[in-house]
């Protein structure tokens, strides 16, 4: 994980600096501001880990040589837009009532203004960096408006990763620096397969949320075109689960996030972007493997499955 332990010193400053921020809120919203960003520390125990929102400048670090505390800016605006879209994204997924409405709404709005800020200081009103800032929203309320009715995983896997389209400011804002625009769209498309791979690896660990949410889910995307649901027709917990642990659905999932991470060969070459990419393909076709072990022992007789437990303990 050299993907991310190379730069715990960084992250440390960067949320450092976020928690100063956010402390220096107006009541009650500091309070409410500094509980939401620690469930994403990423030096934290048990926080939720979203490396790639806060590590995408630094892993352009050795192929820009800029300051080093340029690559710090460009994390700690990143870092609220992650805070930013996560709560728009809770209200969205989540039925959350009108208290909880009235101090997360404001204080989005404030998450918002911090990472404005934060680029209006490294890029002038002409910079060519906020036609970026606009596609990237766009193409992020697209795709929440639309993931439901399009199912992109079925049609255009790659507009998935348009959901963390806006991720993508600080990598842009870096290559802008450093004269190197022509490199922003290969970045880019190398950016949305390794999105794609952590949301299709996210879907995974959260199917059965997603399941009762109705929240738009690549996993269950495949699994309803595998039994032949038609829209409208429901999906049911045992359909997933004979899916995945009877049918080895699992492995046709990490195959697919395995050979969609092949089109990103040749676009640009950013070590421990790859590396935090490969990690995700490998967790899928491990858990692949798991299960289908598990299915084959029980294929074998309750013996030979008993068997292999105990020489686990």
């Amino acid at each position: 994980m050299r993907w991310f332990t190379d730069y715990k010193d960084e992250l440390e400053l960067v949320f450092n600096e976020a928690v100063r921020r956010v402390g220096a809120f107006p009541a009650p919203l500091h309070t409410a501001g500094l509980a939401y960003l620690d469930k994403f520390h990423p030096l934290k125990k048990d926080s939720t880990k979203n490396y790639i929102c806060y590590l995408l400048p630094f892993w352009l670090r050795e192929q820009t040589k800029l300051p080093s505390d340029t690559y710090r800016t460009l994390s700690l605006a990143n870092v609220f837009v992650m805070l930013h879209f996560f709560v728009q994204d809770d209200f969205m997924d989540t039925d959350t009532g009108a208290d909880e409405r009235r101090l997360m709404l404001p204080l989005s709005n404030l998450f918002q203004a911090e990472y404005s800020h934060l680029y209006r200081e490294c890029f002038p009103e002409d910079s060519p960096f906020w036609a970026y800032a606009d596609t990237y929203l766009r193409q992020w309320a697209e795709c929440v408006a639309k993931e439901n009715e399009a199912d992109y995983f079925r049609k255009d896997p790659v507009r998935i990763a348009y959901k963390a389209a806006p991720v993508k400011l600080a990598s842009t804002g870096v290559l802008l620096l450093c004269g190197q625009e022509e490199l922003i769209g290969p970045f880019s498309r190398q950016t949305d397969h390794t999105l794609l791979a952590l949301q299709m690896a996210d879907d995974w660990a959260d199917w059965r949320e997603d399941l009762e949410t109705g929240s738009y889910n690549c996993l269950l995307s495949l699994i309803r075109a595998r039994i032949g649901l038609k829209p409208g027709e429901p999906l049911t917990e045992d359909n997933v689960k004979q899916a995945v642990f009877i049918h080895g659905c699992l492995r046709d999932y990490a195959e697919a996030a395995s050979a969609s991470a092949g089109a990103r060969i040749g676009l640009f070459h950013a070590p421990h972007m790859d590396a935090f990419h490969q990690s995700l393909l490998d967790d899928l076709l491990a858990e692949a493997s798991r299960i289908d072990k598990e299915r084959g022992l029980l294929e074998l007789g309750g013996f030979a499955y008993l068997l292999s437990k105990r020489n686990k303990s």
